[in-house]
């Protein structure tokens, strides 16, 4: 990695608002729906069987000839099973109680402005990177193959829901313009929203609650660390030794107004952050 000062930001961002920055190199992007679901067809191709639109309603733990299963209740109706995996991030339901008190759902939502002309997207992002910030409240952005801005942060701190992706909308237009002034007049066109899983020490989880394995807590870096937890927890289903460090970690119960279905508390920690961006 390497710093950027000021007087030279000019090649890296057509934006004048930073201090300067950092680059790294070795670092890249991707697609995530795309790679999402090109995991989705390698599981298929390896065996697994996926049900989507099957939520699950309660697991249960069982005995059966003296060995231990669960009994997962689905709304298509129950499965048995040896080992649970759980990887619900987010949108961990009453169904696994003792890990849905552990997680705080913050939403996170994305714009994408109109096609722009390829002098004003060159003069944007003159080597096409991938660009976030620093701030509590942070944005990042890219531009699209197709010459769009995508511009996203944590406009909103509750999840996401129709109402508050509309919200967002006008939020993340109103940083965008912050950072780039040139796009006052450039249309948004898309906007959408999801939820991360923060935990209350901001760290990533991993390990067995209730008998169960599971990995949360990427607070928006689930795209590279979900996929090494995944391999790490699908070792130890199989017998690996365990050598993932994070399964040592003390995991605290969030606050009552902060945990997942219990989130009155999360504008007024939204407004905390607010406060540390501008102190700071």
């Amino acid at each position: 990695m390497r710093i950027i000062p000021k007087s030279e930001l000019r090649g890296e961002i057509g934006s004048d608002i930073y201090f300067g920055g950092m680059v790294d190199e070795t670092s890249a992007g991707l697609n995530p729906a795309r790679y999402v679901a090109g995991l989705a067809l390698a599981a298929r191709r390896a065996g697994a069987g996926l049900h989507d639109y099957t939520r699950v309603t309660s697991i249960e733990p069982e005995t059966s000839n003296g060995a231990r299963r669960f009994r997962v209740h689905t709304s298509k109706g129950p499965v048995t099973t040896r080992e649970v995996l759980l990887a619900s991030g987010a949108y961990t339901t009453e169904a696994t109680p003792a890990l849905r008190k552990k997680i705080i759902p913050i939403g996170s939502y994305i714009i994408a402005t109109e096609i722009l002309p390829a002098a004003l997207a060159r003069e944007l992002s003159p080597r096409n990177r991938m660009i976030y910030d620093s701030k509590h409240f942070l944005h990042y952005y890219r531009l699209t193959p197709d010459n769009r801005v995508l511009f996203g942060g944590r406009a909103a701190f509750f999840p996401e829901t129709e109402s508050t992706v509309r919200q967002s909308a006008e939020i993340l237009r109103r940083g965008m313009i912050s950072v780039y002034p040139q796009l006052r007049d450039i249309k948004v066109e898309f906007v959408w929203g999801g939820t991360l899983d923060f935990t209350l020490d901001v760290m990533p989880h991993a390990g067995k609650i209730d008998g169960m394995y599971f990995a949360a807590g990427f607070a928006g870096h689930g795209v590279a660390a979900a996929t090494w937890f995944g391999e790490k927890l699908t070792g130890l289903v199989c017998g690996d030794p365990n050598d993932i460090p994070f399964v040592g970690l003390k995991f605290p119960a969030a606050p009552l107004g902060l945990r997942s279905g219990n989130t009155w508390a999360l504008p007024l920690a939204g407004a905390w952050y607010k406060i540390l961006d501008f102190l700071t």
